[in-house]
């Protein structure tokens, strides 16, 4: 067949179209190479808007970190020196130079504020991009902003410190007690803790410190008595010594404590028996009782002898194989280090190891209301934190004829009703009763435990379970506590 001859004069590349368009398969191919490239720029932009969502999210993340380290560079007292240095530090550990292909950058570090310095962090870098480039856009900027400022308001801190007998012996690998290594560690606190006192109180504000030693009792008596003598009651009844046939039985005799001895720490040092209680509570029991006045940490007594406390009194009870009654408890107070240690060469190991002791009081003196009120929710118009620290060295362990807060359980059956197997379990569930009470009041509750395992009971009392740790020696303890302090001040970022 002849060609057209209208193709013979038409340029080569237009009957090359011609031909195409035509030609079914040619229309394929040109509509691919059509869409080949917004198909192209649109992968592209998928692929480079990805790698520019990582790189900022981590950069954002790295000035997080950067700002928070620095804050705590200026809580330490460094200089704005070291204190850049310390941003800019932390900053490339968490995103190093050239990361993902960025340009290199230079963090910048300014710190404002007053009272309460506030550490503010801005970076910026450039992103070369993978396949954008093909159509001109060959790189775009990246830029973070940061700020971090310190949130101590009001900070009330209760120490509730295991002074058992057996804090008189040494952690493993550890030359020195662990009450030692204890003393340490509180003042590693406190140490952590001293710069935002100091800035506090020139705020106008406060950092205070309450600490509670326990064993099998507590020494608060003279704090109560000076509170309200009347929250004392000077007659109780005590297991004495009577004729039972060949052998000694006990019974109840009522022994009236005059003003006199009350009000002196050399007839009576301080500690106390608790208040009425009741024997229903098991292991199994899930809320407090209104009948457990002991557990009932806001109330305040009444004239009813069930409402008060009674003397810890060595002389008048007889049944009992131990006795301890460890240093007297402080009420929330401004310390000075040379106070806080002097107290601390006190504290004298002896005694079983009841936790519920412990936690009844750490809470009474942390509340803000009932016989104290020390810790109101705002001071100066300013809110206030609580903590509590519970530190022990071992799990809870009790005794049916070791003079406790509740008497002796063998004669006096306070907690068990008799059922001395159960003494330890309901003992622990009281526990964790008071350690849910406790939380339940806004107060944040770190557990450690010293050369000793973690129980499910002591983890769940935490607030969390970051804040249960164990420590098995006292280099341990008192990282530990010092890490506690640099928590306890809740740095927030603000930007």
């Amino acid at each position: 067949m002849a060609k057209d001859s209208g193709d013979r004069k038409r340029p080569g590349w237009l009957g090359l179209f011609m031909r195409l368009f035509r030609n079914q398969r040619g229309n394929t191919l040109i509509l691919t190479a059509a869409l080949m490239v917004p198909l192209l720029a649109l992968i592209g932009s998928g692929i480079d808007v990805g790698r520019i969502y990582v790189v900022r999210s981590r950069m954002q993340q790295a000035c997080d970190a950067a700002s928070l380290a620095g804050r705590w560079a200026v809580s330490a007292g460094n200089s704005t020196g070291n204190v850049s240095s310390e941003v800019i530090k932390y900053f490339n550990f968490n995103f190093p130079q050239n990361a993902f292909g960025t340009a290199s950058f230079t963090p910048n570090v300014a710190i404002t504020g007053s009272s309460t310095k506030v550490v503010n962090v801005t970076a910026g870098t450039t992103l070369p991009m993978a396949v954008m480039s093909f159509f001109g856009f060959r790189q775009i900027s990246v830029n973070v902003s940061c700020s971090a400022q310190q949130d101590y308001v009001n900070t009330d801190i209760i120490l509730v410190l295991d002074t058992t007998g057996s804090m008189n012996n040494a952690a493993p690998s550890d030359t020195q007690s662990k009450i030692q290594a204890l003393r340490a560690a509180v003042l590693a606190l406190y140490d952590q803790l001293a710069p935002i006192q100091s800035q506090l109180q020139a705020a106008g504000m406060r950092l205070r410190y309450g600490i509670v030693p326990y064993s099998s009792t507590v020494n608060v008596g003279q704090l109560l008595y000076a509170q309200n003598a009347n929250y004392i009651r000077s007659s109780a009844p005590y297991q004495q010594a009577s004729a039972c046939g060949r052998s000694t039985c006990y019974q109840a005799v009522t022994v009236n404590h005059t003003n006199a001895w009350l009000s002196s720490t050399v007839t009576w040092p301080g500690c106390i028996e608790e208040r009425q209680t009741t024997s229903s509570i098991t292991s199994t029991t899930t809320a407090i009782p209104s009948s457990a006045y002991d557990l009932d940490i806001n109330m305040i007594p009444s004239n009813s002898d069930a409402t008060r406390w009674a003397p810890y009194d060595i002389t008048a009870e007889q049944a009992e194989n131990q006795t301890a009654c460890p240093t007297g408890a402080r009420r929330l107070a401004t310390w000075t280090r040379s106070d806080l240690s002097n107290y601390l060469n006190t504290l004298n190991p002896d005694g079983g190891t009841y936790h519920d002791i412990g936690m009844i009081w750490g809470g009474r003196l942390i509340s803000s209301s009932g016989v104290f009120g020390d810790s109101p929710d705002t001071y100066n118009g300013m809110p206030t934190n609580r903590f509590i620290i519970f530190m022990t060295d071992g799990l809870l362990d009790t005794g049916p004829d070791l003079y406790s807060a509740y008497g002796v359980e063998r004669y006096d059956q306070r907690v068990t009703g008799g059922s001395l197997s159960q003494q330890d379990a309901r003992h622990q569930q009281r526990f964790n009763l008071l350690c849910s009470s406790v939380k339940n009041m806004g107060v944040s509750i770190w557990v450690v435990a010293f050369a000793s395992s973690l129980d499910t009971n002591l983890t769940n009392c935490a607030s969390n379970a970051g804040q249960a740790s164990t420590s098995s020696n006292s280099t341990d303890l008192i990282s530990k506590f010092a890490e506690i302090g640099k928590n306890i001040g809740a740095l927030r970022l603000t930007q």
